[in-house]
C-alpha cells in the first residue's frame, strides 16, 4: 500500500508550505527533571544527556537558517547550559564520555582506561 501523504505539506494546519513555516515557533523548553544532575542515575543522567544535545543540535540547525531569532538564541543557550552541566556531573561521576570532557583525570589519557557508558 502506498502512503499518498508525500504530497501534503508538513504541517496539518496550512494549505501551504509558507503559511506553515510562518506558524512555526521555537519549541518549549524541556521539562527540567524532578532531580538535579547530582542526584540521578548514571541511565537517568544519560538520557537526560541525550535530550539535551538532541535540543541543542535541533536549535543550533534552525539557527543556521535563522541566525536573527533571539528567542532560538535563548533556547539554544539555556539548553547548552544544561547540557553542559551534565557532561561535566557525568564526567565528575562516571568518567568523562568524550575528550573534551576529560578535565577531571589525573593525566590527560587515563580517561580511556575508565569504564566505557555501556559497560
Amino acid at each position: 500500500m502506498m502512503n499518498q501523504s508525500y504530497n501534503q505539506p508538513s504541517c496539518r494546519y496550512a494549505r501551504n508550505m509558507d503559511s506553515c513555516m510562518q506558524a512555526q515557533s521555537c519549541p518549549k523548553p524541556l521539562p527540567i527533571p524532578s532531580c538535579p544532575c547530582e542526584q540521578m542515575t548514571k541511565e537517568q543522567l544519560l538520557e537526560w544527556i541525550s535530550l539535551t544535545k538532541f535540543a541543542c543540535v535541533d536549535a543550533n540547525l534552525y539557527l543556521d537558517t535563522h541566525p536573527d531569532d533571539t528567542a532560538a538564541i535563548q533556547y539554544f543557550q539555556e539548553h547548552n547550559r544544561l547540557y553542559q552541566k551534565a557532561m561535566n556531573e557525568y564526567a565528575r561521576v562516571y568518567g568523562p564520555l568524550t575528550v573534551s570532557h576529560a578535565q577531571h583525570c589525573s593525566s590527560y589519557w587515563d580517561w580511556v582506561n575508565q569504564p566505557w557508558p555501556w559497560q
